[in-house]
């Protein structure tokens, strides 16, 4: 699943570098790609925990518990997206200064802020509930 996820990333920044203002577009998503695999990893390893939890539970023969772990495994990598979600809107014009100091770059970057709080929150559920 990383290695698709990585590959996808790739092909995105690869289009991106056929708009009209490729340095400033390709340095934005960079820094949007950036951000979002810091979010993933730790829905990762979110992903890591439901698998060991839930095997364990199955093989020991408590169908309940392994169910009750998933729930709660997704609730709190959901409660985690939604933290990062709204660190991301909040800081979206602070968070690439991190990153650059070019006014465009920074401009471009916080216009993508709002589909990175989104990307972010919908994949810190589907890596969880894929383990």
């Amino acid at each position: 699943m990383l290695c698709l996820e990585l590959w996808y990333f790739t092909a995105v920044i690869i289009l991106v570098g056929y708009l009209k203002n490729p340095e400033v577009e390709i340095s934005a998503i960079s820094i949007c790609m950036n951000f979002q695999l810091w979010t993933l990893m730790v829905s990762l390893g979110f992903n890591a925990a439901v698998s060991v939890r839930v095997s364990n539970e199955l093989g020991a023969g408590h169908p309940k518990a392994a169910k009750f772990s998933v729930v709660i495994a997704v609730s709190t990598s959901a409660l985690l997206g939604l933290l990062f979600m709204a660190i991301i809107f909040g800081g979206r014009t602070y968070l690439p200064k991190l990153f650059t100091d070019e006014p465009d770059v920074v401009k471009e970057t916080s216009r993508l802020g709002h589909l990175l709080g989104a990307t972010i929150f919908i994949n810190s559920i589907q890596p969880v509930l894929s383990g």
